[in-house]
C-alpha cells in the first residue's frame, strides 16, 4: 500500500513514511505541525478527481491555475502543476514523491590549485617537488615565488640574488672605511651616492644594511665637518 500524502496549510504536500501514520510531523517548508491521518479512514487521493474549474493552485509558483493553461499532473501523487513550473524544477514538488527531483549534492569546496598543480619540476635539477615548495629538496635551490619558473627565470633570480649579495659586501666595506677619519670627505661622496643609487637593492638585502649605509653617510659627514673645523682653526 502506498504511504499517505498529507498537505500543510502553507500549500506544501509530502508523502510520509508508514511509521508516521497516526502521528504528528513537522512541515519541511514552514515547520508547522501536521497530523498524519490513518489511510484506512482517509479518502484515497487516487480516487479524488482533479477539477480545473476549482482553479487549483500550483504548489511551485503559488499562483492559481487558470482554465486552459498547460498543466502537468504527477502520476504518483496526483499533484497538479503548471507545465512550465514542472519543467523548471525538473519534476513534482511534493516532498517524498518518487517523481520529485533528487536534491543536489553540495559541491565540495574546491582546494585552491597552486601554480603547477600538486607537483612541479625544479627548473634547476629537473626533479619533481611539491607545488608550494619555495626550495628544492634535491638541489637546495631557492625560489622567490611558487609561480612557474623557467631556466631563464631562474637565471634572472640568481642574478638579482648575486647583486643583492654584492651590495651587502659593498655596504660593509663602506661602513668600515667611513670610520677612518682621513678618508671622510671621499667616503662621504661615495657612501651618499651609493646609498641613494641602490636604495631598492639595499631594501631587499634587509633593514640592517640600509641602516649601515646611512650610518656610513652620517659618520663620513661628521668627520668631514670636524676636519673642516680643525682646518679653519689651524689656518
Amino acid at each position: 500500500m502506498d504511504t499517505p500524502i498529507v498537505s500543510c496549510q502553507c500549500g506544501a504536500k509530502m508523502r510520509v513514511p508508514a511509521q508516521a501514520v497516526g502521528r504528528a510531523i513537522r512541515c519541511p517548508k514552514c515547520k508547522s505541525r501536521i497530523d498524519v491521518p490513518d489511510p484506512a479512514t482517509a479518502v484515497p487521493i487516487a480516487t479524488q478527481a482533479i477539477d480545473l474549474s476549482d482553479a487549483s493552485e500550483c504548489p511551485i509558483c503559488q499562483t492559481k491555475i487558470a482554465p486552459g493553461e498547460p498543466t502537468k499532473c504527477c502520476q504518483k501523487c496526483e499533484q497538479l502543476h503548471h507545465l512550465d513550473c514542472w519543467d523548471e524544477v525538473g519534476g513534482c514538488s511534493t516532498y517524498g514523491c518518487e517523481n520529485a527531483p533528487a536534491p543536489e549534492e553540495e559541491k565540495a569546496a574546491q582546494t585552491p590549485l597552486s601554480a603547477w598543480g600538486d607537483t612541479k619540476k625544479c627548473p634547476a635539477c629537473g626533479e619533481m617537488i611539491k607545488a608550494i615548495a619555495v626550495r628544492c629538496r634535491y638541489c637546495q635551490t631557492e625560489f622567490d615565488s611558487v609561480d612557474p619558473l623557467s631556466v631563464a627565470d631562474l637565471r634572472r633570480q640568481a642574478g638579482k640574488q648575486a647583486k643583492t649579495d654584492s651590495s651587502k659586501q659593498v655596504i660593509v666595506g663602506i661602513f668600515v672605511l667611513s670610520m677612518v677619519g682621513c678618508l671622510a670627505p671621499v667616503m662621504l661622496a661615495i657612501s651618499l651616492a651609493y646609498v641613494l643609487r641602490n636604495r631598492e637593492t639595499l631594501a631587499k638585502a634587509g633593514p640592517l644594511f640600509v641602516i649601515m649605509g646611512w650610518i656610513a653617510v652620517a659618520l663620513s659627514g661628521v668627520y668631514s665637518l670636524l676636519m673642516a673645523f680643525f682646518l679653519l682653526i689651524g689656518g
